[in-house]
């Protein structure tokens, strides 16, 4: 059995005892997707606002938002149910002392850390999302083609690794400050700056969301799929998305070196 194949199979047995855990309260999950729905349709009507006297705002027309809400509804459900419950429960790792026992398992230390728990009650948030996007798509009145569906997903693929390496950062700011409180916080304030295209902010707001970088994680891959994408983006993506994994990689281990355990 490969590395990889070994670290899947333990990851596939912590999400089905999460799902087992919490499928219990399905009121809770229904009640959360009857509250995801409200806000998404909220967020659409709300940006409507933005086109009351004009059919296009810094060059994006009204349908075309409506793929960017989508995708930003879609994105933050995957970071709350894979990412953002995992971050949660690093604060008490460190202060209980039971990451010693995360640490020392036979596992890959960062992936166990930081997908090991899942929420059910957010699974269905990504599909409302993309159902958002599409209803943006049909409106747009463009049409797809597998070039454009193709650099779209590569495109959101590369936005997953974005928000994992930001998450990874996190818990690492965690393991070194100890009493840090809610650093979920900062994840959401991350995406919550993509609900919009970075082109409907201002200068110097645009170039910095450019940069962070904000813009690769839902205006760049909605580009794709409108056919509006600068194809040199195709390679700065990946490129983005690796680099950051790699910083994020860098700096969870270098906030190991520092960790003295709960024997300390």
């Amino acid at each position: 059995m490969s590395r990889w194949t070994r670290h899947a199979r333990v990851l596939g047995i912590c999400w089905r005892a999460a799902v087992a855990s919490e499928v219990e309260y399905r009121f809770n999950f229904l009640s959360n997707v009857a509250l995801s729905t409200f806000w998404m349709v909220w967020a659409a009507a709300g940006a409507s606002v933005y086109f009351r006297f004009t059919g296009v705002v810094a060059g994006w027309t009204h349908a075309e938002v409506l793929v960017v809400i989508g995708l930003f509804f879609a994105l933050n459900g995957i970071r709350q149910a894979l990412l953002q419950p995992n971050l949660e429960r690093m604060t008490d790792y460190v202060r209980r002392g039971t990451l010693d026992f995360l640490l020392t398992k036979p596992f890959d230390a960062q992936l166990l850390v930081s997908l090991r728990q899942v929420r059910v009650n957010n699974l269905l948030d990504p599909v409302l999302g993309l159902a958002l996007a599409t209803v943006g798509m049909v409106l747009s009145g463009r049409g797809v083609s597998p070039a454009a569906l193709a650099a779209f997903l590569f495109l959101l693929a590369c936005a997953m690794l974005l928000m994992y390496a930001l998450t990874v950062v996190l818990m690492a700011l965690s393991v070194v400050l100890v009493a840090a409180e809610e650093l979920d916080r900062v994840s959401f304030a991350f995406v919550e700056l993509s609900r919009f295209p970075v082109d409907l902010y201002r200068n110097p707001a645009q170039a910095v969301l450019t940069i962070v970088p904000v813009a690769f994680l839902t205006t760049y891959p909605a580009a794709a799929l409108l056919g509006r994408l600068d194809a040199y983006l195709l390679l700065l993506a990946p490129a983005v998305a690796t680099g950051s994994v790699v910083l994020a990689t860098w700096a969870w281990r270098r906030a190991l070196r520092s960790y003295a355990g709960a024997s300390a």
